[in-house]
């Protein structure tokens, strides 16, 4: 009968971790040129977002990574609103195939999506992403800036125009 020796699950992860190391740069990477324009001409195919509009080919959202237990050094900090422990990630994503672009990882789960979106690519190196116009969508969670349009906040959220905008951009899915 085989049986887990001591280090191993250390051991396990560590193999795990390297594995999915090596593709990184594979599958998170920049667009090339064309791939934004391909996004660009899908959002106005799929959304009806023409004209500077369809400039916006990526998408940010925080997420919550829930840990097993609360952690023994500064547990407290890891306290979600949601009533458990985790680590936000914050994913840059295309809305076409939901291709990872930019992330970042490792803020405790009390850090709003604000606060941990000044850590990804688009906020701290956005020459890295965006060309003349060209921006990204999120929540409102965000502040707006010139490479991030958020949903629009009250009242003006119930103007006609806006909330037709606004139904269009929450259909993303990321």
């Amino acid at each position: 009968m085989a049986g887990i020796g001591e280090g191993s699950v250390h051991n396990f992860t560590k193999h795990c971790f390297c594995a999915i190391k090596s593709l990184h740069d594979v599958f998170v990477r920049p667009l090339t040129e064309e791939e934004k324009e391909q996004e660009k001409r899908w959002m106005e195919k799929h959304m009806g977002f023409g004209g500077l509009w369809q400039e916006g080919y990526l998408m940010y959202d925080g997420t919550i990574v829930v840990l097993y237990a609360q952690p023994g050094l500064d547990g407290a900090a890891y306290y979600t609103y949601k009533a458990n422990y985790g680590i936000n990630v914050q994913i840059g994503n295309t809305p076409s195939n939901l291709q990872i672009v930019d992330y970042s990882t490792g803020h405790t789960g009390l850090a709003y999506d604000v606060s941990a979106f000044e850590y990804t690519t688009a906020y701290c190196f956005p020459e890295l992403l965006f060309r003349g116009e060209e921006f990204a969508w999120a929540d409102l969670a965000y502040r707006a800036s010139p490479h991030l349009v958020p949903i629009h906040k009250q009242p003006t959220s119930s103007l006609d125009y806006n909330t037709y905008f606004d139904c269009n951009v929450s259909s993303f899915c990321v």
